[in-house]
């Protein structure tokens, strides 16, 4: 099989799809490292060429900004304090946004990097679509969240790939790259290689990364707290009519995948 056999033109094609999950894992296993003339890059997507790229001197990403002494916990329970208290079932689009922002300002007036709200939000909106895919009207503690969130990370991840330009010549994978050339990495479906580690968060290639961290705790509280606002609620719909009334797609993007709910 050629990656042209595949059913998206390229990878980036598959983002905003509503299931490209199986085009991912066929790509990590047959084609996980190949030149894509259509992109004009190189993609990595297997778990394997993936951390090989993220390790290589050649190719590696900017730094992300230092962040101060910022505790998790203390981000989750603003999130889950605000998104109670902010919960509204009509809103979703909005309150998904909001609460990451607030919770953050809520914890010494602090800001992350845009790209660590976009990935909380996505975070969100994909784990109240996997609330609906698997309902279990028993999820409200904080390990179960966290644990969704988790699994949202690693299996329908918001930033679905990252790219790299070479800085210098180099081999990677057994093909010689010339410097200025681009390298997609496929993080989506590296991520769900067997072979590897998991989630790769917002691929800084940086392990146990501060930003992604703090995106998975803004997320987790956030859900924890409209699970705990549906829950007191006296009137409005239970928490799977509410599930079952929603719509949405994904919003245009070539490397984020975020629902957009109506």
């Amino acid at each position: 099989m050629k990656p042209n056999d595949l059913p998206f033109p390229h990878a980036v094609a598959a983002v905003t799809h509503a299931n490209p999950y199986p085009y991912y894992d066929a790509l990590a296993a047959t084609h996980g490292w190949h030149f894509d003339p259509c992109l004009e890059m190189w993609v990595a997507a297997s778990a394997e060429r993936v951390d090989e790229v993220m390790a290589h001197a050649s190719c590696q990403a900017p730094s992300p900004a230092v962040l101060a002494d910022v505790d998790p916990a203390a981000a989750r329970l603003a999130a889950e304090r605000i998104g109670h208290r902010l919960w509204r079932a009509d809103k979703l689009a909005q309150w998904m946004t909001c609460v990451p922002e607030l919770a953050m300002a809520g914890v010494g007036g602090l800001h992350l990097p845009a790209l660590a709200y976009e990935e909380a939000t996505g975070l969100i909106g994909s784990a109240v679509l996997a609330l609906l895919r698997e309902p279990e009207e028993e999820r409200c503690g904080s390990e179960d969240m966290q644990a969704l969130v988790c699994a949202v990370s690693r299996f329908d991840p918001p930033v679905q790939n990252v790219r790299r330009t070479v800085t210098q010549d180099c081999d990677i994978g057994g093909a010689q790259l010339k410097a200025g050339q681009k390298i997609l990495l496929v993080l989506a479906a590296a991520s769900r290689d067997a072979r590897g580690c998991g989630s790769y968060g917002l691929g800084f290639g940086v392990e146990d990364c501060p930003h992604h961290a703090l995106a998975c705790a803004l997320a987790a509280g956030a859900l924890q707290g409209m699970l705990s606002a549906i829950r007191d609620q006296k009137e409005g719909p239970s928490l799977q009519a509410w599930l079952q009334s929603l719509a949405w797609r994904y919003r245009a993007s070539a490397s984020l995948r975020i629902p957009q709910f109506a």
